[in-house]
C-alpha cells in the first residue's frame, strides 16, 4: 500500500481557466474526487489537497503532500489555449524542471493510461518550474487533461471522466510499484483466476493489469473464436488481422463465453460494462459505445471486429 496526493488545480477565488461558462477548478475537482476513489478501490491510501471548492496555496499544496510522506504527487488540471492558438488539442503530464529520469517514466506511465482511453493528442511529458512541482519533495506530475476552450476535448473528458480517473490510478499505482495482491483491483483478479481456470493461463492473481494478463486474454479469445465460432487461429497472444477479421458481431442479448472476455476487456480498458458474467446487458452495451467514442469508430453499440481490436492496439 502506498500513499498518494492529490492536487485538484485552482479552487475558491481563483477560477483557473474558463470556456463559456465552464470553470477549470469544477472539471479538476470533480476529476480529483473520481482518482481518489479508485486509488482507494486499489487499496491505496489517499490525502487531498482539496475536495471542497476552496482556495489552497501553491506552497500549501506541496506541503500537505509534504507532511503527510506521500510517494507520489499528481496535480490535475485543464488545459487553455491562446486566441492566436484556435486548434492546440490534447493531454500532457509536467514534471520538475530537475526531476529524475525516474520521475520522467513515472510521469509517462500515467499518461501512457491515460492515453489508452482516447484523446485528441499526446503532447508528451514536459519539464517547468511549477511552484506544486518545485516543492514536492516526491516524484510529482502535473497532468493537463485537455484544452477547456476545445469542444472535442470537453467532450472527451465529460464521456471518460470515470475511464480517465481509473487509468490515473492504476497508472499511478503501477509507477510506485505498488500494487500487491492485498490491494489490487478485486476485478482484474477475477479476470486472472477465470483465464487460469478456464483457459489454462498461469497468472499470477495479483489484481494487476499487465502484459501476462494482456496476453493470456487475447490467447482466451483465440481458443473460443476457434472452439466455438470455428476459427483456425494460431493460440499465440497476439492480436493481428487474422484474430481480428475471426471476430463475430457481438449485440445486446447474446450470451456466452466471448461475451465474458468482451467484458474483461472492456473493465481492464477502463469501461465498467457491470460485472464479467457473460451476459450482453445494458451496462455492457454502454461500456461498449464509451469506448466507441473514445477510439473514434462508430458508436452503435455492437462489438465486432474493429470494437474488439480498440482493446488491445
Amino acid at each position: 500500500m502506498s500513499l498518494f496526493a492529490i492536487d485538484a488545480g485552482h479552487g475558491g477565488y481563483d477560477n483557473g481557466a474558463s470556456y463559456e461558462g465552464r470553470l477549470e477548478k469544477d472539471d479538476n475537482l470533480r476529476l480529483a474526487l473520481a482518482v481518489r476513489d479508485e486509488l482507494i478501490r486499489l487499496g491505496q491510501d489517499v490525502v487531498m489537497t482539496r475536495d471542497t471548492d476552496v482556495f489552497v496555496p501553491l506552497d500549501e499544496r506541496a506541503n500537505i503532500a509534504n507532511n503527510a510522506g506521500a510517494d507520489l504527487f499528481i496535480s490535475l488540471h485543464r488545459n487553455s489555449y491562446p486566441e492566436q492558438l484556435p486548434t492546440a488539442n490534447g493531454v500532457e503530464n509536467y514534471i520538475y524542471t530537475y526531476a529524475t529520469d525516474e520521475n520522467e517514466r513515472m510521469a509517462r506511465l500515467v499518461l501512457d493510461k491515460v492515453v489508452a482511453i482516447g484523446v485528441q493528442q499526446d503532447r508528451g511529458v514536459n519539464r517547468a518550474n511549477f511552484a506544486v512541482l518545485r516543492y514536492a519533495e516526491m516524484p510529482s506530475m502535473l497532468l493537463e487533461m485537455g484544452f477547456i476552450n476545445n469542444e472535442e476535448d470537453n467532450r472527451l473528458f465529460d464521456e471518460n471522466l470515470q475511464a480517465y480517473a481509473r487509468a490515473i490510478a492504476q497508472g499511478a499505482v503501477e509507477a510506485v510499484g505498488a500494487g500487491k495482491p492485498s490491494s489490487a483491483d478485486a476485478t482484474v483478479k477475477e479476470i486472472q483466476t477465470l483465464l487460469n481456470e478456464q483457459f489454462g493461463a498461469s497468472l499470477a492473481v495479483d489484481g494487476i493489469y499487465g502484459p501476462a494478463t494482456r496476453r493470456a486474454l487475447i490467447r482466451a479469445i483465440q481458443t473460443v473464436l476457434n472452439n466455438e465460432f470455428g476459427a483456425s487461429l494460431a493460440v499465440d497472444g497476439i492480436w493481428g488481422p487474422k484474430t481480428r477479421r475471426a471476430v463475430p458481431n457481438l449485440r445486446e442479448r447474446n450470451r456466452g463465453n466471448l461475451v465474458k472476455l468482451l467484458q474483461a476487456g472492456l473493465y481492464v480498458n477502463g469501461f465498467d460494462p457491470g460485472g464479467i458474467d457473460g451476459i450482453f446487458g445494458p451496462k455492457t452495451a454502454a461500456a461498449v459505445r464509451s469506448l466507441q467514442s473514445a477510439r473514434g469508430l462508430a458508436v452503435d453499440g455492437i462489438a465486432g471486429p474493429f470494437t474488439f481490436q480498440a482493446l488491445f492496439q
